[in-house]
């Protein structure tokens, strides 16, 4: 029989996994719409689920009292970095793209990291967001022992 704290962590991540999974292909039909014929406001609306699904995220993480692992933290940022890869391609590539799509893809980035920045800010104050981020920190020599190998 699991533990408490494996089962609080499977109950976690069973919501998040939910959440993410709802909203994500609420907004993906809604990206799908928005860039076919719909317009503007289904790709605001698609960028708006988004953030419900990383407000949703914010509450379990409250609701079991836990924040964001070192793993959600690099997906997300995997899956941005990608996300404006593929917009920026989408702007060499295809030419009505700009015309049509330019304004709401960018202001729903800039929604999306504008969100993220407060969020980690508001929680962990900004040297804690910093250090989220900081892998570095992680490989120097503890205090108190050389870094040199003794010959």
């Amino acid at each position: 029989m699991p533990t408490i704290a494996t089962r609080q962590a499977l109950d976690r991540h069973a919501l998040v996994m939910t959440a993410w999974l709802t909203a994500g292909l609420i907004a993906a039909a809604l990206f799908h719409y928005g860039l076919g014929g719909g317009g503007a406001p289904f790709l605001l609306a698609a960028f708006a689920m988004i953030l419900a699904a990383f407000a949703a995220h914010v509450v379990v993480n409250r609701l079991y009292a836990t924040t964001f692992s070192a793993r959600e933290l690099a997906l997300g940022l995997v899956v941005f970095a990608a996300a404006l890869v593929g917009f920026g391609l989408a702007m060499l590539v295809r030419p009505s793209f700009a015309a049509t799509a330019f304004l709401p893809v960018s202001a729903g980035f800039i929604a999306l990291l504008a969100s993220v920045l407060f969020y980690m800010a508001a929680t962990t104050g900004l040297r804690g967001a910093f250090d989220a981020f900081d892998v570095i920190r992680t490989f120097r020599a503890a205090p108190g022992t050389s870094s040199q190998e003794p010959e």
